[in-house]
């Protein structure tokens, strides 16, 4: 029995053993899970501070793309020099002014042609057309009604001209025509409708003498197809030769101090430029129409006139035709005035009325930045002397020093005109840094 006690004495001491090793075996493992589960913890933060810093970088960075400014976006078009954000370069010329002996020279075979071949004036404005591509915006003065396609034609005093003048300007680059002048009732209501609808057809927008009262309320806004603003036109004539219109709206008028309408006449022009800034044009320029013609020197009517536009502050620039002659450049109170530019093609006159044959094309540069009223200015002016003929033959011809298409009538002669037109340009004090002479092959 001893033994078998002893036995249990044995066992008893053994299992205390196994009892010591298996406590050493569990904190062990404890102490290991706990180490495994510690680093799973930490490596689990790590991660999430991770997570948060790059999704907090990247909520930054999303924040910042939200807030970074625009960039701008600048239109200079085709100014030579524009010094701002964008620009507006407005090339105006003086009256398309057509004779017999004029339109005769271009004929086709059949003048009584209803197809538009009856005539062909392309070659006459061709050499216009590097100018109107080195501009943004060409307008052209239409001093006469329109005949209908194949004719009767007819000329001074009574104009019903041929309608194959307004493809030619079409097809030169013409954006637009004025056509507010003494000639304008030439041939009534019908005259008006004629010319109307002819260079609607060609795709010109137009002002001036309506077709209905609701289109002279309306004014002329010309997108700039180089995207740097809008252009606002306005137009007014004088006098409309003695004549009387069927209603006072189918011509726009600016009719002297000494009418009763005169008061009534600036202030629909004010009007209409005003509507004109309403419907987003930037700049708002006004074409003048006068009759005294044959003159070196801007006349009485047209210095009051531009100067009471002018005070209006409704105008960015002021520009004339209708006296057959180059006049001076004048800035009154910082308003540009172009009194007078002649024209643009005609049939030459005599020696009495050698200025009958010359003219003046102007690129007016606006600058300013689209849509902010206030900004824009008139920050240059190049002018362009020109001739009516080439060589003996009729076609619009530079007489610029640079010589772009060689001589026009001859080298004394083109000399001699060209200093003329400068000092006539020059006679009111426009200042030489801002009105210059055109010389296309510089730029």
């Amino acid at each position: 029995m001893g033994h078998i006690r002893g036995q249990g004495q044995h066992r008893g001491a053994r299992s205390g053993g196994e009892r010591v090793a298996a406590v050493v075996v569990f904190i062990c493992a404890l102490a290991i899970a706990l180490g495994v589960g510690l680093w799973f913890g930490i490596q689990h933060r790590n991660a999430a501070q991770q997570d948060y810093a790059s999704a907090t970088a990247t909520s930054k960075e999303l924040s910042k793309a939200q807030h970074a400014p625009v960039p701008v976006s600048e239109h200079h078009g085709n100014s030579p020099d524009c010094p701002d954000q964008d620009c507006i370069a407005l090339l105006v010329n003086g009256d398309l002014l057509f004779h017999a002996g004029l339109w005769n020279q271009f004929s086709g075979v059949d003048t009584s042609a209803t197809d538009g071949t009856a005539f062909n004036f392309d070659p006459l404005f061709e050499p216009m057309k590097q100018y109107i591509q080195a501009s943004d915006i060409a307008v052209c003065n239409f001093e006469t009604p329109v005949a209908q396609r194949g004719g009767p034609y007819s000329a001074y005093p009574i104009f019903n001209v041929p309608p194959e003048v307004a493809d030619a300007a079409r097809n030169v680059g013409y954006n637009a025509c004025t056509h507010a002048t003494n000639h304008s009732w030439d041939q009534g209501a019908d005259g008006i409708a004629r010319l109307w609808d002819t260079l609607a057809a060609d795709g010109i927008a137009q002002t001036g003498s309506y077709k209905t009262e609701e289109d002279s309320m309306q004014p002329l806004v010309i997108d700039s197809p180089t995207g740097g603003g809008k252009l606002g036109l306005i137009a007014g004539t004088v006098s409309l030769n003695g004549q009387v219109a069927d209603a006072d709206w189918r011509v726009d008028r600016l009719r002297d101090t000494d009418d009763p309408h005169h008061a009534s006449d600036i202030q629909r022009a004010v009007d209409k430029a005003n509507k004109a800034r309403e419907q987003g044009a930037d700049i708002v320029a006004i074409a003048m129409h006068s009759v005294v013609e044959y003159i070196d020197y801007a006349d009485s009517w047209q210095i009051t006139e531009a100067h009471e536009l002018a005070d209006t502050g409704a105008f960015d620039v002021i520009y004339g035709a209708g006296c057959h002659c180059a006049q001076p450049i004048e800035n009154y109170n910082g308003t540009w005035i172009i009194y007078g530019l002649g024209n643009a093609v005609t049939e030459s006159a005599s020696a009495e009325t050698i200025v009958n044959n010359q003219g003046v094309t102007a690129r007016i540069q606006f600058a300013g930045r689209k849509g902010v009223k206030g900004s824009w200015r008139v920050s240059r002016i190049d002018w362009l002397p020109t001739a009516n003929q080439q060589q003996g033959a009729y076609r619009w011809c530079p007489i610029s020093s640079d010589h772009p298409i060689g001589a026009c009538w001859s080298e004394t002669q083109d000399a001699q005109v060209r200093q003329r037109i400068w000092d006539v340009i020059y006679s009111m004090g426009a200042d030489q840094n801002v009105v210059r002479e055109w010389n296309i092959t510089q730029e």
